[in-house]
């Protein structure tokens, strides 16, 4: 088309566009054409456009603050769990400091206990004792008299 165009300007022949009454149609038509394209398709669907935008972009805000008061969340169910974790720690450790509390007044006890057996045990044993020399005292001079009259024949009235 172009090459046509090229050969009949350079054949003289002149403006290839002459204007006559059909460009007045031509640009009427081409007129009421815009005017009918723009009133039945370009504006609709730039309208559609826009609604579709607007809810693109009210969605997206939604989702953002969705987003937001979910983390919020989160952060407070994970700052509870915390707390609740601490709390069950001091609990543990309270349980776990009065049990090594009774275990040790446990302990004492039973050393106390052990104590006083040990202390009545050698009380008892040094009681026994004094009572067993006693009589080992009044025996020996017992046997002493009869070895004496046995071998003397007579009796040795002495000491004690």
């Amino acid at each position: 088309m172009f090459l046509m165009t090229a050969l009949a300007f350079a054949e003289g022949e002149g403006n290839i566009i002459s204007p006559d009454g059909s460009l007045v149609v031509v640009l009427s038509l081409f007129m009421l054409t815009v005017f009918i394209l723009n009133r039945l398709l370009f504006r609709p669907v730039g309208r559609v456009l826009d609604e579709r935008q607007t809810r693109v972009e009210g969605d997206i805000n939604e989702a953002r603050a969705a987003t937001r008061d979910s983390e919020r969340q989160l952060a407070e169910y994970e700052a509870a769990i915390r707390q609740a974790r601490a709390e069950a720690y001091r609990g543990v450790e309270q349980t776990r400091a009065g049990a090594l509390d009774q275990r040790k007044q446990i302990i004492d006890a039973a050393k106390q206990k052990a104590a006083q057996q040990i202390n009545g045990a050698k009380a008892e044993i040094t009681e026994q004792a004094e009572h067993a020399r006693a009589q080992l005292g009044s025996e020996a001079r017992q046997i002493a008299e009869r070895i004496s009259r046995t071998l003397l024949g007579r009796s040795v009235g002495g000491g004690g």
